[in-house]
């Protein structure tokens, strides 16, 4: 009987520590990598497009990723100026313009002394086009990419390309050592790319330059998807907030584009909903021919709508063109989620979709609404910095140039008459704060050598400050205060109309989920590099997003 309780008591015992063996093997499993990183970014879409036009949307493109993926409610930029090329920038490398670079779109170069576009780069040549506008490269992208560590990783076996029609938007994701990146040709209505990339245009991307399509989009005309008495969401279509870029009269629909078509001007399609179904077409035509996700290795894909902020920029976030052009990408994404489905497989693909930077409402609607608001033109700023100079130092020449909410200063001029340049920049951010409509700034001193919260506008200015590029002074409007024009709208502040917008996990990999936990966009890079199990871009800085994996 002894013995019988002892073999009875070590069978059990056996089963147990079978069962939890057992158990324990399937939970350090290790999911499946995805076969194809796709990475989605709207132009200037605002966090808040998801909730305002929910009720439109239907139910396979963004409610679809919102619905079946892990939607961050409460991502944002951390830095400032949030502009599109510092966005993509640092959307895929992880880091700030501090450290990557890209300080905005068109920045001072203090040895040339003009402004420098992110992207331009003499040394290549255009593929594709007789125009200089593939005279582009990443060389002032001074980080490694997502992109970079994926092709480093695989020893080049993964695949790099992206898509865009702002060569910024296709340039920055795609980083240095990808495949290509191509983006819309003003001056031909065809899509091309630069030497950094390739020699030629592949034979499918000629094939597709050659159906005209922007052409044929654009002879459709601009009218409203739905009866646009339905588009309770926006402000009235006749209202005295918008600019038109195509009329000289009101900016009312319908729009059509024969004059343009005639002249061969087909970059007005960029103004249009036209430019992000181009962009749907052309990055279909990318992944399904350069046969994305279609082996072992994981691919990564980058697409851009740029069109969202170029009507933005001219009608204003509250606009029945805004409204309506988000109703229309709503259906583009859901073609591209279903090629993906039929192309990559339902479970081969993890995307992430999210934006460049926000958009803030029109001053003038603001004002009319009682809300506080305003203009600060660079120009007019521009001459009060000069009298400045003049009552203060009798020397204008000490001052150099206004752009990117930052002041330059002469520096090589105030060591020749050697005076403190600290000094110097104290007393102007102390002035600058007596200007209507600014309402902090601050020497470079503070931004190199002081350290603050880290949603102190301190810091975003920080952030966004490289030592090396940026200006003397940096300062900050008022909220809702700007430099432009007094119809239509921009970007570039730290408030949150600039910094707050989507960031969604979509795919292989991702269980469904929501949180308004605070997380900042630098936070994308590295979640996809844990992802991937690839090495992180190899300036970033952020943490990986957590409890988001399956």
């Amino acid at each position: 009987m002894k013995h019988y309780f002892i073999f009875l008591t070590v069978f059990i015992f056996f089963i147990k520590t079978s069962t939890f063996y057992s158990q324990e093997k399937k939970t350090v499993q290790v999911n499946t990598k995805p076969k194809l990183i796709v990475g989605i970014v709207v132009d200037q879409m605002r966090n808040d497009y998801i909730y305002r036009y929910w009720n439109r949307y239907g139910n396979g493109g963004f409610k679809r990723l919102v619905n079946d993926g892990y939607y961050f409610k409460n991502a944002h930029y951390n830095y400032i100026p949030t502009y599109t090329g510092p966005g993509h920038c640092s959307i895929y490398t992880g880091a700030t313009p501090r450290v990557h670079g890209i300080i905005a779109n068109d920045f001072f170069n203090r040895k040339t002394g003009v402004d420098v576009y992110c992207c331009e780069d003499t040394s290549v040549r255009t593929i594709g086009s007789p125009s200089k506008n593939g005279l582009m490269s990443p060389r002032r992208q001074l980080s490694s990419t997502i992109g970079d560590e994926l092709i480093m990783s695989s020893n080049h076996k993964s695949k790099v390309f992206a898509v865009a029609l702002k060569d910024r938007s296709s340039i920055l994701p795609a980083g240095h050592a990808a495949d290509a990146a191509f983006w819309f040709d003003d001056s031909t209505g065809n899509f091309i790319s630069s030497s950094w990339y390739v020699k030629t245009l592949p034979t499918w991307l000629v094939d597709f330059n050659s159906k005209n399509t922007s052409k044929a989009y654009l002879e459709k005309g601009w009218s409203t998807l739905y009866p646009i008495e339905s588009y309770s969401n926006s402000i009235a279509d006749d209202n005295s907030y918008e600019a038109s870029p195509n009329k000289k009269e009101k900016a009312v629909f319908p729009y059509e584009y024969k004059s343009q078509i005639e002249k061969n001007k087909y970059s007005i399609i960029k103004a249009t909903p036209y430019g992000n179904t181009l962009t749907k077409d052309l990055a279909i035509a990318c992944i399904k021919n350069e046969q994305l996700g279609k082996d072992d290795e994981t691919d990564l894909f980058s697409v851009s709508f740029s069109s969202p902020d170029i009507v933005a920029h001219s009608y204003g976030p509250r606009s029945i063109e805004v409204e309506d052009i988000y109703l229309r990408l709503d259906k583009d994404i859901e073609e591209l989620l279903n090629e993906l489905d039929k192309g990559v497989g339902k479970n081969n693909y993890t995307v992430f979709l999210t934006a460049d930077h926000g958009g803030a409402d029109v001053p003038n609607h603001l004002l009319d609404n009682k809300i506080p608001a305003g203009y600060l033109k660079d120009k007019k700023l521009t001459k009060k910095i000069k009298t400045y100079f003049e009552h203060t130092y009798c020397d204008t020449l000490l001052f150099t140039y206004v752009t990117n909410e930052q002041v330059y200063l002469n520096n090589k001029r105030i060591d020749e008459e050697k005076l403190n340049l600290d000094e110097i920049e104290k007393k102007l951010a102390d002035f600058l704060i007596t200007v209507h409509g600014i309402a902090e700034a601050y020497p470079s001193k503070i931004l190199k050598n002081e350290s603050f919260d880290k949603n102190d506008y301190r810091t975003l200015l920080q952030n966004g400050y490289n030592h090396k590029l940026s200006g003397n002074v940096c300062f900050i409007y008022n909220p809702a205060w700007m430099d432009y024009t007094e119809k239509g709208t921009t970007h570039g502040a730290g408030y949150n109309y600039d910094t707050h917008v989507p960031i969604i996990f979509y795919g292989n990999g991702i269980k469904r989920g929501e949180t308004f936990s605070y997380i900042t966009i630098t936070q994308i890079a590295p979640t996809v590099c844990e992802l991937l199990k690839i090495n992180q871009p190899n300036s970033t800085i952020a943490e990986p997003l957590n409890n988001y994996f399956k």
